[in-house]
């Protein structure tokens, strides 16, 4: 499948942050309601917002870090 690379970095951005959050807000709902009391109902809940969060700042902070990183640090060629 041939995409270009704006597709690329959407989709990259996608399933990263579905990973991410998804094992994040897994955790941490285990660790504060417990093992026993495990609802997936609120553990799908908090996936959702982190993965809106996630993801929207999963594709802009990339470039604005790269951009202030590079005035500050010079690659060594």
């Amino acid at each position: 499948m041939l995409v270009n690379l704006r597709t690329h970095r959407i989709v990259c951005s996608f399933v990263t942050a579905a990973i991410m959050t998804a094992i994040i807000s897994f955790t941490l709902t285990v660790v504060n309601s417990g093992l026993h009391a495990f609802s997936y109902h609120t553990w799908f809940r908090s996936w959702i917002i982190a993965f809106l969060l996630v993801f929207t700042v999963s594709f802009f902070l990339p470039k604005f870090v790269h951009r202030h990183v590079s005035k500050i640090v010079r690659i060594k060629e």
